[in-house]
């Protein structure tokens, strides 16, 4: 059913993203290698590397265009189970539940995490796992596809691009910090 046609080709944006991904999965791999020379907690490593993967599968939706064959596909379900004509008045509570749960996981997470950080390597993982997951938040949103949310991530404000690179900067930020961290070449925190 995920079929898209061989005329189908990426575009230049997607193929520029894949590069951006490209360069956070790089940035991951030189943290994992970096955190298992110096001993570090496991689970930063673990967390290194499955954002890591992560952006290797978004390497190849952007470039298989498996997100615009997913969302036409749930479009063809939802105008198969007829649906689709009332589709406008679902999205308004939906998007609203969505965000609400978004929001509730995001500050739960948020919490839980931030009471357990102890230190800069810490929070230079919280905030990569934490961008990794505003990343896929963005992928549910642009899958769903729903006139309200599509209005917010490709309006004028192009929300759509904002997080898509904020999260990947954020990554690379954190990975570098991270990296010079474990290498000794920032300076520790004065107390």
């Amino acid at each position: 059913m995920w079929v898209v046609s061989v005329a189908e080709t990426p575009s230049i944006l997607s193929m520029l993203a894949a590069c951006l991904y490209a360069v956070v999965i790089s940035a991951c791999v030189l943290s994992y290698i970096e955190a298992r020379k110096a001993r570090q907690n496991p689970l930063h490593g673990r967390i290194w590397i499955a954002i890591a993967v992560i952006f290797a599968l978004l390497i190849l939706s952007r470039l298989l265009l498996l997100e615009d064959a997913i969302r036409a596909d749930l479009r063809e379900l939802l105008k198969a189970s007829q649906i689709f004509a009332a589709r406008r008045e679902m999205q308004g509570p939906f998007i609203a539940a969505a965000l609400v749960i978004c929001l509730l996981v995001a500050f739960g997470g948020a919490y839980l995490t931030m009471r357990k950080i102890v230190g800069r390597r810490d929070r230079a993982v919280a905030i990569a796992a934490t961008s990794c997951a505003v990343m896929l938040v963005i992928v549910a949103m642009r899958i769903i596809s729903l006139h309200a949310m599509d209005a917010l991530l490709y309006g004028p404000l192009k929300l759509n691009w904002v997080g898509d690179l904020g999260a990947s900067a954020a990554i690379i930020a954190a990975a570098t910090f991270y990296v010079l961290l474990l290498r000794g070449r920032l300076m520790p925190k004065a107390r």
